[in-house]
């Protein structure tokens, strides 16, 4: 286990650097070219072209990490040219996987968001299990590593700006940007436990070391600085709690609207939660 963590932390360093540099890469991208310069015409040609690429884009990869194939999905933006972007990871609720964010309709509540002036950008689903693993398959380090090249394939940033998480990948979108340079992470309805006996009774984690490592209520610290965003219905009575715990220590932004731990609620949440880190891009 000790070695297990080691080597993701070493692997959480690398995208680390990984994300640094693709900040740096975006902001060089956003240098305006002298007037009449071939860049700047190359730019007005792009920004003019009709896009040739689906908005939607679901491929079945294999993954390194997690030992299997899974479904891949790509959401961009409707009606906006095909270009490089920004890309935001998105992780499914337990039981579910990646294609859930079709039918939670999140493909028009991005369209409908960029269409509202926001600056475009791009969600990334895979399927990631409980987002927690066990043995060989590890989720966490098929987004660090296995997802990068999907997306450079894609002609998307490699690595992410952000992450928006249900139920279990919600408390798995906060263990992944912990500790890192992402610009904001969004959580809705986490799966966040305060102690031991309850973590297990949820029968996520494999052992008690298991969990005191991801666990985000336990490292509230390494969010110092991110602007983070929580979502979690006021009738959610397994999780409301460790939810306010949670935003206590870290200074998130908080929302406690109507609702229970239910899909329902997950979809009410959703468009504001994707401009809650639209906000940060």
């Amino acid at each position: 286990m000790n070695a297990a963590r080691d080597g993701r932390l070493s692997r959480r360093a690398a995208l680390l650097g990984g994300i640094g540099l693709g900040a740096a890469a975006v902001a060089g991208c956003q240098r305006e070219p002298g007037a009449g310069s071939a860049a700047q015409q190359l730019l007005a040609s792009q920004a003019a072209a009709p896009t040739s690429v689906q908005p939607v884009i679901t491929e079945r990869k294999l993954s390194t990490a997690r030992y299997r194939e899974v479904d891949c999905v790509i959401i961009r933006p409707a009606n906006v040219p095909a270009a490089p972007m920004p890309v935001c990871f998105a992780l499914h609720d337990r039981l579910r996987g990646a294609k859930s964010f079709l039918s939670l309709g999140l493909p028009q509540m991005l369209t409908d968001l960029i269409d509202a002036g926001h600056t475009p950008f791009a969600v990334a689903a895979v399927d990631g299990g409980n987002w927690v693993g066990y043995k060989d398959d590890d989720p966490q380090r098929m987004l660090s590593e296995d997802l990068p090249d999907w997306l450079d394939r894609q002609d998307l940033a490699a690595t992410p700006f952000a992450a928006i998480g249900l139920g279990e990948g919600g408390a798995g979108a906060l263990n992944l940007v912990r500790g890192l340079s992402f610009s904001a992470v969004a959580a809705i309805s986490p799966t966040l436990f305060d102690t031991w006996p309850d973590a297990k009774r949820s029968e996520i984690y494999g052992t008690r070391e298991q969990w005191e490592a991801i666990e985000p209520l336990r490292h509230p610290a390494e969010y110092s600085g991110m602007p983070v965003g929580l979502w979690c219905g006021s009738g959610d009575r397994d999780y409301l709690g460790t939810t306010k715990k949670f935003a206590q220590a870290t200074g998130a932004k908080a929302v406690h609207g109507p609702g229970g731990h239910t899909e329902e609620y997950q979809r009410q949440a959703l468009p504001d939660a994707l401009r809650f880190v639209a906000e940060y891009l």
